[in-house]
């Protein structure tokens, strides 16, 4: 089989994600959440603004909101992200990370591999995740320490997509003023509330797509004015249309409990 043809796997939890798919060649983009990045099968080439030349790599980390571009050659990637607190989102952008060399890793990446012959497992890609993370990442990065109150607030954005998550309703919500509150979730984020919860309806809206519905009606349903809007988010975000959405199996656990 052609790797063209192969079926990606997106899998999703509140704060973080996994993929593993043919390479998409993206457009420069940047994001919230920390991206590490691994040719399965060949190495990929990566930039961090368009006027720079394209460095070939196996394995890569992009820190949050550090723009990029990967170039994959039709090659199969495994992607993962993870959001985290302002107070981690130092700059580990690295085009060439060590951890593509790590014997540990390397074992994980013939299981990553392997995940694209077979249904989407959520929990057993959990402990993918996990042990990714903790091959690529120093221990300092791999457990969130947000204020209690933020945790509290992420965890109800979580549940309920997104919506109904305005400043003054979440403020209410973890018994601050609405002053303090969108002041302290942009500190301990390092992005306005405005712009996580797009982050968050995006999110959503990819649920939306592994629940079965178009991508319009995705739209609609993560509260974006109207598929252009969801699409320009993608985009900017992610760097390839939504569309490659339908493309992916996807598995997904939107709430916080259990």
């Amino acid at each position: 089989m052609k790797i063209s043809q192969r079926s990606g796997r997106l899998y999703l939890w509140p704060g973080a994600a996994l993929v593993l798919s043919p390479g998409i060649d993206s457009s420069l983009h940047s994001h919230f959440a920390l991206q590490l990045s691994y040719g399965l099968e060949q190495p990929f080439r990566a930039r961090l603004s368009s006027d720079q030349g394209w460095t070939e790599t196996r394995s890569a980390i992009f820190a949050p909101h550090s723009a990029h571009q990967i170039d994959s050659d039709g090659g199969l990637l495994a992607h993962l992200f993870i959001e985290l607190p302002r107070n981690l989102q130092t700059d580990v952008t690295d085009l060439q990370a060590t951890f593509g060399h790590d014997a540990v890793f390397l074992a994980l990446a013939a299981t990553l591999l392997a995940g694209l012959a077979v249904a989407p497992d959520l929990a057993a890609a959990l402990s993918l995740r996990q042990a990714w993370q903790a091959c690529a990442l120093p221990q300092s990065l791999s457990a969130a320490a947000y204020d209690n109150r933020v945790t509290v607030a992420l965890a109800h954005i979580a549940n309920a997509g997104g919506f109904d998550c305005g400043g003054a309703s979440l403020a209410k919500h973890v018994h601050l003023s609405q002053s303090r509150f969108t002041h302290l979730f942009r500190q301990q984020t390092g992005m306005s509330l405005s712009r996580y919860l797009l982050w968050s309806r995006m999110l959503s809206a990819v649920a939306a797509v592994a629940e079965g519905n178009n991508i319009t009606t995705a739209a609609h349903q993560a509260g974006f004015a109207d598929l252009a809007h969801m699409s320009r988010t993608f985009r900017t975000m992610m760097g390839v249309p939504p569309s490659e959405l339908h493309k992916m199996a996807i598995a997904f656990k939107q709430d916080v409990t259990g």
